[in-house]
């Protein structure tokens, strides 16, 4: 028998990871993402392109929303199965998946249409948003398992966010492997892929985000940011950082403790973490990574806000460093701290990741002169930066490195997804030049046989 895969998600566009994959009388996912961007956002609220009820289980990479914000989709349509991850991804699930289940019910009931998508609806609910998590069964890195007889699966470490995997499946006696998100291969934080490892596989699906791109050492961006903070803060300004609450944030706060001690920034800095699903995630990084006494994230002068009646205090106060959410200006409790501060020439706000078309941070970072918040024009005064580096992502050669663990005369194919067709064929150009054969850019919605 021959086994499909159908890329029903992330093909020819980053987000809304999706695969089913069908063979041996079984019917699963790999993943099941929400669409993220003006030009896919619409497709959250359409009905599957599979019936859910019949689908057997879901094997989750990572807790990221493009690629598990769909879950409790599944169930409001009928999945009754389990949801295989990682024990920090089902941690962090917790709190993204409710989240996203309380945003869809809060705007549906204000009559907010679905942001780009410009439908008043709601894909899901907080008791959807339960059931998914009720759903969830934890794996270990490196071990084998069998969530259907015929079918072995190995969960490895792909050091993008904690507790984030590739997925390597063996059905019908070939082996396939899912390498989700991609992480880079010196990641001071969570660690590195394992770059010794090797395994013969038949197919590779796989990460193109950054194909043709490569990142600038991240010390480097650090640097960048912790010199704009100082520059901001010697003019009698604020910075304002959004950022996502999973790893980013984390690396954040890392980073400008590492600061403090350097002497790059004096200790009496008041650092705010202004966004609670942050600080809950903070937690979950704390528990898991922290090894000694000390936490790797509680800098001098570090303060969690835990109103927003203290947020809208202290963002008028000069002289302080704020991270909140979102990372791309698009929501949370950064839209407020704009709203305040934009008008103020001596305050900066640096992004440290990359801004979507259509997000209020694309905007600032390509120079608008005026915004709108919630409706309300605001003058843009302030200065707006960009600093690369900080990807939790890697990059061309980071690819590279991932990929040649699994080049063997046994590989019939390497599927580029996760990315803009333009990235997925650079990629597809380096591996040609490497000597890396067989890469091939599927659509969204193409079935392929793996015989």
């Amino acid at each position: 028998m021959a086994i499909a895969i159908t890329f029903l998600g992330a093909a020819h566009t980053v987000t809304g990871s999706c695969y089913l994959v069908e063979g041996d009388g079984l019917k699963f996912l790999v993943d099941c993402g929400m669409f993220q961007g003006p030009d896919v956002e619409a497709r959250n609220l359409t009905e599957f392109d599979f019936d859910a009820s019949s689908i057997d289980f879901v094997l989750l990479t990572h807790t990221h929303i493009d690629h598990a914000g769909l879950l409790p989709k599944l169930f409001r349509h009928g999945f009754r199965g389990e949801i295989f991850a990682t024990y920090h991804t089902i941690q962090l699930a917790h709190i993204l998946l409710l989240d996203s289940a309380k945003i869809q019910e809060n705007n549906y009931r204000e009559g907010i249409p679905w942001k780009h998508a410009q439908v008043v609806d709601i894909a899901y609910d907080t008791g959807d948003a339960e059931n998914a998590i009720a759903a969830f069964r934890s794996v270990k890195f490196d071990e084998v398992f069998s969530p259907r007889a015929g079918l072995n699966v190995t969960y490895r470490k792909a050091a993008h966010v904690l507790g984030a995997a590739s997925i390597e499946l063996e059905l019908e006696g070939k082996k396939i492997v899912f390498s989700g998100d991609i992480g880079r291969h010196n990641h001071e934080l969570i660690g590195e892929f394992d770059l010794a490892y090797k395994a013969e596989v038949d197919y590779v699906v796989m990460e193109s985000l950054y194909g043709g791109i490569y990142h600038p050492e991240r010390r480097e961006a650090v640097n960048e940011m912790v010199k704009l903070i100082r520059d901001t803060l010697n003019k009698g300004g604020s910075v304002f950082i959004p950022a996502f609450a999973v790893q980013r944030t984390q690396e954040l706060l890392h980073d400008l403790k590492i600061a403090k001690q350097a002497g790059a920034l004096t200790s009496e800095i008041p650092i705010w973490l202004d966004s609670p699903m942050a600080q809950a995630v903070t937690r979950i990084y704390q528990a898991a990574l922290d090894h000694g006494e000390e936490s790797i994230f509680e800098a001098e002068g570090l303060r969690y806000v835990r109103s927003y009646k203290e947020s809208e205090k202290m963002s008028k106060t000069p002289g302080q460093i704020i991270i909140a959410g979102s990372g791309m200006a698009d929501g949370g409790r950064i839209l407020s701290h704009l709203a305040r501060n934009l008008k103020n020439k001596r305050n900066s706000v640096i992004f440290v990741g990359y801004q979507a078309e259509g997000t209020i941070g694309r905007a600032l970072v390509e120079g608008a002169k005026q915004i709108k918040i919630d409706g309300v024009p605001v003058d843009v005064k302030a200065a707006i930066h960009q600093v690369s580096g900080f990807s939790a992502h890697g990059d061309t050669n980071d690819y590279l490195k991932w990929v040649r663990r699994y080049l063997s005369p046994k590989l019939k194919h390497i599927y580029l997804v996760h990315a803009e067709v333009e990235r997925a064929e650079a990629l597809s150009a380096k591996f040609s030049k490497e000597g890396i054969d067989h890469p091939y850019i599927p659509d969204w919605k193409e079935k392929v046989i793996l015989e």
